[in-house]
């Protein structure tokens, strides 16, 4: 069962973008050159833990058997930018795991952000990859399951896509595989790591 704290982070979601697509329509954006000149953005996104490995969760097969969740805000920086093909982030995390879970996570990483896709006049894209690292305030359950030497400090993985209306440029919806592991030994376990799917809203300033 979807825990209770988890349904309202979703409820939420659904209300801020009702909100937020209100506020879109009504108001005449006087904002000029797109997101390029919005350095700052803050993401809200949760889901849920997604077995088996990175590869899984990257093409679309991973399983959710246990009841096992993370709600996460991540403030991101712009540090670099090259025209308008691609940029470099850096970006904080503050996550609460709840379900099975209930620690607490901190992260911090660097990004590449690419920017220009064909479509960008409908439909604002752009896909980051970053790395960096991931504390947790215990040893997650689900790592040390699957590795008894999983450890709190790990590496931390992070890919996103975002999606937005070019006349709203400071709104994105946000879909990111959340990754920590112990890249095979480097940093703890050989096998402990875990993957979650997870959604949300990214509002740029």
């Amino acid at each position: 069962m979807v825990p209770t704290l988890y349904r309202r982070f979703l409820l939420l979601v659904l209300v801020l973008t009702v909100c937020l697509a209100q506020t879109a329509l009504a108001e005449n954006s006087e904002h000029e050159g797109g997101k390029g000149h919005l350095k700052w953005a803050f993401t809200l996104y949760g889901g849920p833990h997604g077995q088996e490995t990175l590869g899984d969760a990257l093409s679309f097969q991973a399983t959710f058997p246990d009841d096992t969740y993370v709600i996460v805000g991540a403030l991101t920086r712009e540090l670099w930018r090259y025209r308008d093909w691609f940029a470099l982030e850096a970006e904080g995390q503050v996550g609460k795991h709840f379900g099975e879970m209930q620690h607490w996570e901190l992260n911090g990483l660097i990004d590449i952000r690419w920017l220009l896709f064909p479509w960008d006049k409908y439909v604002e894209t752009s896909f980051a990859v970053g790395d960096g690292l991931s504390y947790a305030t215990e040893v997650p359950e689900v790592e040390s399951a699957d590795d008894e030497d999983a450890q709190r400090l790990l590496n931390y993985l992070l890919f996103e896509l975002t999606l937005g209306l070019p006349q709203y440029p400071q709104w994105d919806i946000v879909a990111r595989i959340h990754h920590r592991s112990g890249i095979y030994g480097l940093m703890g376990g050989v096998y402990g790591g875990s993957n979650f799917l997870t959604g949300g809203i990214k509002y740029k300033f």
